[in-house]
């Protein structure tokens, strides 16, 4: 009978320590940007593709307004929103790897 209860007790305790472990797992890191630009949405969307496109990201796919793309360790997506005077742009980035998510982030801002 001791047997049985140390085996249950040391399943429990193993179901216990893995629940632990995966609640302790790190979540993807998000950075983002934004400034006003003087261009419309349809600008705004051609100019983040061909960023997209410079940093080698791979599955870029647009909608209305935004346009988005990832690597092996980030993804990164624009949203161009237009207002009356101007078009906000948004680069989000997010990724485990926080240096390669803010260096993305980063290059996207300068060739955008």
């Amino acid at each position: 009978m001791a047997l049985l209860q140390r085996i249950a007790s040391a399943a429990l305790g193993l179901g216990i320590l893995s629940a632990a472990t995966a609640a302790q797992a790190d979540a993807p890191g998000v950075f983002y940007s934004w400034r006003a630009l003087d261009a419309n949405v349809t600008q705004c969307l051609d100019r983040a593709g061909q960023a997209l496109a410079s940093q080698n990201l791979e599955g870029i796919q647009a909608d209305l307004n935004s346009v988005g793309g990832s690597t092996d360790e980030t993804t990164a997506i624009f949203v161009c929103l237009e207002d009356e005077q101007s078009t906000t742009v948004m680069v989000i980035v997010s990724g485990a790897n926080e240096e390669a998510a803010v260096s993305l982030r980063e290059a996207l801002k300068s060739v955008f």
